[in-house]
């Protein structure tokens, strides 16, 4: 396998193969209109606690979920642009009523938080101060990709980007009303601001792209893209972190919804990833002869796992990460 070429042409490839892009995407239709989540998959994961989830496993459509207590409610991310932003608020407005409503966001990513402005005035906006940063950075490159190089350029074309009306540090708290969730920030992991939204009381965790179930992990380098922040080795303390709590529903960015088997089972599965790079660098290999091995390795270890044409820019991370102190 030759070395990944790490230019936006490298990105736009190793997305559409991770995610199986289609023959019409490949052939340039905006495919905006196949992004919009599906308010037909809500479902109710704990009493509260309802998700439209990404039950049919759609590229850049993400799980969205709504949390309500007796005074307000909270929404996690808003799906790709604000067509899909739009039919969140309004299944917020229907289980919520007219009580107040807050949104924050998992990460900067598009399909995650790129329909914010829609709830620009009708809820309080949180994020926390690094994620906020990062948005202000890299949003409108991310912006021009996706519309150019993804196929949503109607998505994207109205989209603005808004300022959160509340910005926290390392931890905050939001009392929806006999329901507290907690927002936390344990600095760089899959992007720069990457927050771990929770309910401890009934043991639901929301990890946005920290985790998707059943796939390998998704580890951004792209120096084209100025973003090369990933940070595997924190990413495993916030599993750590997260475990201790002993989640009982765990919310991944974007699939089925899981529980703490699937977290442990993706935790293992860096630590081996890891441990072997940093075998192989030790034994002077270079980035080249260490994807050559251990991509089928990982491969075959889970075998009905998606997104495995991202295995070999997770073995890059590492390196990089791993044999360059």
């Amino acid at each position: 396998m030759k070395r990944i070429h790490l230019t936006t042409r490298a990105l736009l490839m190793t997305m559409t193969a991770a995610f199986s892009a289609t023959v019409a995407f490949a052939a340039n239709k905006d495919v905006s209109k196949e992004k919009v989540v599906s308010l037909t998959n809500i479902t109710e994961v704990s009493p509260g606690v309802y998700v439209i989830e990404d039950k049919q496993h759609i590229f850049l459509v993400p799980n969205v979920t709504i949390i309500t207590g007796k005074e307000a409610a909270l929404v996690v991310d808003t799906g790709l642009g604000t067509a899909s932003a739009q039919l969140v608020l309004k299944e917020a407005r229907k289980l919520a009523g007219n009580k107040k409503l807050y949104l924050t966001i998992t990460h900067f990513h598009p399909e995650h938080g790129f329909g914010a402005q829609v709830f620009k005035g009708q809820a309080t906006i949180i994020y926390n101060r690094a994620q906020r940063d990062e948005l202000r950075v890299k949003g409108e490159t991310f912006r021009t990709l996706f519309s150019e190089k993804l196929g949503v350029n109607e998505a994207m074309k109205n989209v603005h980007f808004v300022e959160p009306d509340i910005v926290y540090d390392n931890e905050a708290s939001v009392d929806l009303g006999g329901r507290v969730v907690k927002l936390n920030y344990y600095q760089a992991a899959h992007t720069l601001g990457d927050q771990v939204i929770s309910i401890p009381e009934q043991g639901v965790v929301i990890l946005g792209d920290l985790l998707e179930t059943k796939s390998f992990p998704i580890m951004p380098w792209f120096p084209d893209l100025k973003d090369t922040d990933v940070d595997p080795l924190n990413w495993r303390e916030i599993f750590r972190k997260v475990a201790a709590t002993n989640p009982k529903i765990v919310i991944p960015g974007h699939g089925n919804i899981g529980t703490a088997a699937d977290l442990d089972a993706s935790a293992r599965h860096m630590d081996i990833a890891r441990e072997e790079v940093s075998r192989l660098c030790a034994a002077g290999k270079g980035l080249d002869d260490i994807q050559n091995l251990l991509i089928p390795v990982l491969t075959a270890q889970h075998p009905d796992w998606d997104l495995k044409d991202w295995i070999g820019m997770e073995v890059q991370v590492y390196y990089e990460r791993l044999c360059h102190k």
